[in-house]
């Protein structure tokens, strides 16, 4: 799915026009349908204004995988770093490394219900 397939996604999902939407980004509705309709791309401060306000990571917006992933957000309203750069990461593991990440993640959270 493109980038403007996503975004599209999303403000629906949000229950935003895109009307609202730009007035919350402090774009113009036609800049947010540009950006739909791939006329437009907005600038890194935009992309990172949009996947926080989304809370979904950079990457989903640019990468052509479907699957979002919302991250945990801070006090501020912002996706925590370690969050993001962790699923960044994961996110370049080939399958076999991802498989491994898992069931090490598993032995942690294990290791962790037995101290308690």
């Amino acid at each position: 799915m493109s980038f403007a397939e996503k975004l599209k996604q999303l403000r629906l999902q949000n229950n935003l026009t895109q009307e609202a939407l730009g007035k919350r980004m402090n774009v113009s509705r036609s800049t947010i349908a540009g950006y739909e309709t791939k006329n437009r791309q907005p600038s890194y401060e935009k992309l990172t204004a949009l996947a926080s306000l989304f809370r979904v990571p950079v990457d989903y917006l640019l990468d052509e995988e479907d699957e979002p992933v919302q991250l945990s957000v801070s006090r501020t309203g912002i996706p925590s770093s370690a969050d993001t750069i962790i699923l960044s990461r994961y996110r370049r593991l080939s399958a076999r490394s991802k498989e491994e990440m898992l069931d090490f993640l598993q032995f942690l959270e294990f290791r962790d219900r037995k101290k308690h």
